[in-house]
């Protein structure tokens, strides 16, 4: 079975609602890292992104099957949408010596 990493980034103020539902699905095993968005000042909404030139993100890393993949995008998409969210897959080999 093929093992995927699974990039989550979204708008920070969605941290706390998809750590919980990670961890009530049974995913307990990932990393968050913050990060920042830049974008055009068209599409900062607050006067501190503008100034910035940027938006607090966040992005969780998340190693999983196939099946629990589409399902955990599935699930994702379906409760907080595509605006604030971005998703990429890649495959994963572990490292041997």
């Amino acid at each position: 079975m093929q093992t995927l990493v699974l990039t989550i980034y979204f708008k920070d103020n969605l941290k706390d609602s998809l750590v919980d539902m990670l961890l009530e699905d049974g995913f307990d095993d990932f990393f968050y890292h913050k990060c920042s968005k830049y974008a055009s000042t068209s599409l900062l909404t607050s006067p501190k992104e503008q100034v910035s030139g940027r938006q607090e993100y966040g992005v969780f890393e998340i190693s999983l099957s196939q099946d629990n993949a589409k399902f955990l995008v599935n699930k994702i998409l379906q409760a907080f949408g595509r605006d604030d969210i971005r998703i990429f897959k890649s495959t994963l080999e572990s490292y041997k010596l």
